[in-house]
C-alpha cells in the first residue's frame, strides 16, 4: 500500500459505504490476471492467487475488519485463516467470471438448480420478471449456467466504481454489453430500458443488498443487528407490475456452483404489487425484512460467499 493511500482508505472506512470505494490495482495488473487465465488455465491461476490474497489480507485493514465483523455474526470462531479463505473465495469467484464470459464452461460445474422450474415457467409464458440477488456467490454463474437460452438474463448494475474491470469484461464478451443495463445516478434511462425488457417478457437481475445513491431504504434486522437495505426493487416491481424471484449461485471450491430460485413477490401467490401512499413505508420495510431473512438463510448455507468488504452495519442513515 502506498503512503498516500492511507488517508483515502481511512476516509472510506469512516464513510462505511461502497460507492466511494474505487478500484484497487492498475489496469495492467488486471490485464495480467486475464493473461494468466488464458495462458495457464484455471487450476494454475487459482493457485497463483493465493500469495496475492495473502498480501491483500495483510495490507487492506478496511476489508479485513469488515470480513471479521461479518463472519463473527455467523461463525463461532473467526481467525486470520477464516478471513483469508473469505478473500480467496471472492477471488476464485471473480476468476471464474473470466471463464464464464469467454465460454470456457468446462472449467465450472453447476451441481444443482433448485427452484429453476420457475424460470422455465416464465419462459413458457413469455412473462417478464425481476430476479433479485445479492453480492453472494456469483451472479455471472447464475446468469450463464442457471439461465435458459429461451429467456436470457439481463443485469441492472452500477459500474461507476469499477469501470476498468467492467470494460475488460466487455472486451472478453461483447455480448455482455447488450445484457447489462447500467444505472446512471439522476437518469431515468435505465428504468425505461428495464420496462422495455420486462414488457418484452425478459428477465432483469439486480442485487438488493447495497444502498445506491439517494436510494430509499428500510432499516431491518440482518444477522442479529440493524442494517439498511434498499427498497427500490420492490417499488420497481410495483411500477412495472412484474413478479420478483430470489436467485443465488453459491460457490463451493474447487469449481462447483449450486443455484437457487424462489418466488418472492407475485400477485398469483397473493402478494401485492401495488404500494398505496398510506402504509407504503411499512409494506416496503416488510419486504426488505423478508429479503434480509432469506439472504441470511443463504449466507448461513455458504458463509464465505457474501462479498461486501466494507462495514455493512455502519452505513449512515
Amino acid at each position: 500500500m502506498r503512503a498516500e493511500d492511507g488517508p483515502r482508505l481511512a476516509a472510506e472506512e469512516a464513510e462505511g459505504g461502497w460507492l466511494t470505494m474505487s478500484e484497487r490495482g492498475s489496469i495492467w495488473g488486471i490485464r495480467f490476471l486475464f493473461f494468466l487465465c488464458v495462458a495457464l488455465g484455471r487450476r494454475v491461476t487459482r493457485w497463483a492467487l493465493k500469495p496475492v490474497l495473502l498480501y491483500y489480507l495483510i495490507t487492506h485493514g478496511v476489508a479485513r475488519r469488515a470480513s471479521r465483523r461479518y463472519l463473527t455474526l455467523l461463525l463461532p470462531r473467526v481467525t486470520w485463516w477464516t478471513i483469508y479463505r473469505h478473500f480467496l473465495t471472492f477471488a476464485e469467484v471473480a476468476l471464474d467470471r473470466v471463464f464464464l464470459l469467454t465460454g470456457q464452461l468446462h472449467h465450472i460445474e453447476g451441481t444443482s438448480r433448485l427452484g429453476f422450474e420457475h424460470l422455465k415457467a416464465l419462459a413458457d409464458e413469455k412473462r417478464g420478471a425481476l430476479l433479485l440477488g445479492a453480492h453472494l456467490g456469483s451472479v455471472e454463474a447464475m446468469r450463464v449456467l442457471g439461465g435458459t437460452k429461451a429467456l436470457p438474463i439481463h443485469v441492472l448494475v452500477y459500474t461507476g466504481n469499477a469501470r476498468m474491470i467492467n470494460a475488460l469484461f466487455r472486451s472478453l464478451n461483447p455480448e455482455l454489453a447488450v445484457r447489462v443495463v447500467e444505472i446512471q445516478p439522476g437518469s431515468v434511462e435505465a428504468l425505461l430500458k428495464v420496462k422495455e425488457l420486462i414488457d418484452a417478457g425478459q428477465l432483469v437481475a439486480l442485487l438488493g443488498d447495497r444502498v445506491g445513491l439517494n436510494e430509499k431504504t428500510a432499516t431491518v434486522d440482518f444477522l442479529g443487528q440493524p442494517a439498511r437495505f434498499p427498497t427500490g426493487a420492490y417499488l420497481l416491481a410495483g411500477l412495472l407490475r412484474c413478479p420478483v424471484y430470489l436467485t443465488f449461485g453459491l460457490y463451493t471450491a474447487p469449481n462447483h456452483y449450486q443455484f437457487f430460485c424462489e418466488p418472492f413477490i407475485d400477485e398469483r401467490l397473493g402478494q401485492p404489487l401495488e404500494f398505496p401512499r398510506h402504509g407504503r413505508e411499512a409494506i416496503l420495510a416488510a419486504y426488505a425484512q423478508r429479503y434480509a431473512r432469506r439472504l441470511e438463510h443463504y449466507c448461513r448455507l455458504a458463509p464465505l460467499n457474501w462479498f461486501n468488504f466494507y462495514d455493512f452495519w455502519a452505513v449512515k442513515p
